[in-house]
């Protein structure tokens, strides 16, 4: 996954500290909050007059249809995503995308562990809890100020979006129709005669 990779770089420059490994995501996140924000991309890089099927997107993110499913269903349920029935139906970004950051999405698919009051920690545990409550609020405000539209800029335009006429829906324009040779009454059957005698 080159792209993946871009995008890493990218996000280091933002980064105070090493963020990423030779891995294939970012340890930071979870793995369904970076195929989120793929799958927002992808739709994203897509132009606005048309719509991006689950297909499209799980084929992109080389995922089962039925787990991209489950992807697409989170980021509409968050009002991320609009879907569109119909021929040429799919999915299209809800929001306008200078508007969005990568926290929108991540948010989606995060699950932040709230301690219990009941229990009484320790003063390690405290000690930990601060730390992992700092760690997380740096994880916040880092993704808030990252766009998503630099994200979408780093991943590749999918080599199977074709262009037709840029024509909605992925309708390809009708042949021209031949106009017949034939008079248009029968009072005209005499001048036609001679039109084609001549």
């Amino acid at each position: 996954m080159e792209y993946f990779k871009h995008i890493c770089e990218i996000l280091n420059r933002y980064a105070k500290f090493n963020l990423f490994t030779n891995s294939t995501r970012c340890p930071m996140l979870s793995q369904r909050a970076h195929q989120g924000i793929l799958a927002m991309a992808h739709v994203a890089q897509t132009p606005a007059h048309r719509s991006v099927t689950v297909a499209s997107i799980a084929q992109f993110l080389e995922l089962s249809v039925s787990y991209t499913e489950s992807l697409v269903k989170v980021l509409k349920q968050n009002d991320l995503l609009q879907a569109s029935r119909g021929p040429g139906g799919g999915y299209q970004l809800k929001r306008d995308l200078q508007t969005l950051t990568a926290w929108d999405v991540v948010k989606c698919f995060e699950i932040i562990e709230q301690s219990d009051p009941e229990k009484r920690p320790s003063s390690e545990t405290l000690a930990v809890d601060l730390l992992y409550e700092e760690y997380l609020r740096i994880e916040k405000d880092f993704l808030k100020n990252f766009s998503l539209s630099s994200l979408v800029k780093a991943v590749p335009v999918n080599a199977q979006i074709q262009k037709v006429n840029n024509l909605p829906f992925n309708f390809k324009p009708l042949p021209k129709g031949l106009m017949p040779v034939a008079p248009n009454s029968v009072f005209d059957l005499s001048k036609f005669m001679q039109l084609t005698h001549a």
